[in-house]
């Protein structure tokens, strides 16, 4: 394998604490050197000059939908992994509720050969936490992690049943498996939209923000009696971000993620009806957002992902009560880190570390970061460059966005896998 040097180029220091200008040295697939352009250019076979743009590890989205096999009219593996590697994503994790659910080596066989085929980016499957994501009884996870599953989670099905979270927990702890549960309470969350005054006014079913802390504050104490290494995904409410800090506080074994979109929206968008706002979790108040963006500043949330949800026409197009929840996020996803990072003053490095070195800690990954020794995953990024977001220019197959007409920064101009060049065309 011939080594590549990304010279004068502004990357992210393998600490996550700031940006370095430096030069970056590929071998063999990993990073073998950073720092000064004369330590690392000699004897390589390719320098590319990044003329001073921003080099950050492969974003690591860990929590997407990606729809195959079983949902092909919303989504392909191809369709998705292509959307993902244009927004510099370089790892996904895809959801479980496909059909047939991921609960088989077959199923995660298949994912595993469409991801082979498709543009180039690490797919890795979520297996089923339960047979069928029924919540009866217990997956085959020691099975499905042999075959490649990252973690187990039960997709959007919420789990009612304590004893058998307690014996997933407890069987996760004996083989040392990672979890992933969306906290929400079965009969709390049979609404669409956040419980308040824009719900009220609106006269949509509520979900009040009890629906994830009623169960949230429910598993965290099933966390501490069994020691399972549970991510709570999707966080939404300030509420929540307590509940988790505090837990983290009492050395509890969680870390935690929120969507990319609750960071930027609030019950407000949902106030003209219009179902690419209809998401679950739903969209909640804007101190919810503020404190979610809080746990994003300090850490308390280790990760940002896509909660990617690409949907078919039709499914969107109906009254938005009875449309599909989700957003369709990949397209959006790096453009929303910049601009999370421009709107709210929390440090682009940090930004940053939670959309890469956050989820690989939290799932023992070997990527998500600039240091040698690690897996040559990288995107370089024009950050000045301005471009408009517009659904008919999306790459993924689903094209459910509210970001119709928004403009952000962040131009993409080169993604490795490896330290193999993946084939990016500039939009």
């Amino acid at each position: 394998m011939t080594s590549t040097t990304i010279k004068n180029c502004n990357y992210l220091s393998p600490d996550s604490s700031g940006f370095v200008n430096g030069t970056i040295r590929i071998d063999n697939g990993l990073i073998s050197g950073t720092g000064d352009a004369s330590e690392q250019t000699a004897g390589s076979d390719e320098t590319i000059d990044a003329n001073g743009k921003l080099v950050i590890p492969g974003l690591i989205d860990c929590y997407a939908r990606l729809r195959e096999p079983g949902y092909e009219k919303s989504a392909t593996i191809a369709s998705e992994a292509n959307a993902a590697a244009h927004s510099g994503i370089t790892t996904i994790f895809c959801a479980p509720d496909t059909d047939p659910v991921t609960d088989e080596t077959a199923t995660v066989e298949l994912i595993k050969r469409k991801a082979d085929a498709a543009i180039g980016i690490k797919v890795l499957p979520i297996g089923a936490l339960t047979a069928g994501l029924q919540g009866e009884h217990l997956g085959e996870m020691v099975t499905l992690a042999e075959a490649g599953c990252v973690a187990f989670c039960n997709g959007d099905f919420p789990m009612h049943n304590t004893q058998v979270i307690r014996r997933v927990m407890e069987y996760s702890a004996g083989f040392g498996l990672k979890l992933i549960i969306a906290p929400q309470d079965r009969w709390l969350s049979d609404g669409v939209a956040h419980e308040g005054s824009v719900s009220t006014r609106l006269g949509l079913r509520a979900i009040p923000a009890a629906a994830e802390t009623v169960a949230l504050a429910q598993l965290i104490e099933l966390c501490y009696q069994t020691n399972a290494s549970v991510h709570f995904s999707r966080l939404s409410s300030q509420r929540g971000v307590q509940l988790v800090s505090q837990a983290k506080r009492d050395n509890i074994n969680i870390t935690a993620d929120t969507g990319i979109d609750h960071l930027f929206l609030t019950e407000m968008d949902t106030s003209d009806f219009n179902s690419n706002c209809h998401t679950s979790p739903p969209f909640r108040s804007q101190r919810d957002l503020d404190a979610l963006r809080e746990g994003i500043e300090s850490g308390m949330i280790d990760a940002i992902c896509s909660n990617h949800a690409p949907h078919d026409t039709d499914s969107k197009q109906t009254p938005f009560a009875e449309s599909a929840p989700g957003i369709s996020s990949l397209d959006s996803y790096l453009g929303l880190l910049l601009k999370l990072a421009s709107d709210s003053g929390i440090p682009l490095s940090s930004v940053i570390e939670r959309a890469t070195s956050g989820p690989a800690r939290c799932f023992g990954l070997k990527q998500g970061a600039i240091a040698t020794g690690a897996p040559a995953d990288l995107s370089i990024v024009d950050t000045d460059a301005e471009w408009e977001f517009q659904t008919a220019s999306m790459l993924s197959d689903g094209k459910n966005s509210p970001y119709e007409g928004w403009l952000f920064n962040g131009e993409l101009h080169g993604v490795y896998v490896d330290g193999n060049p993946l084939p990016i065309q500039r939009q």
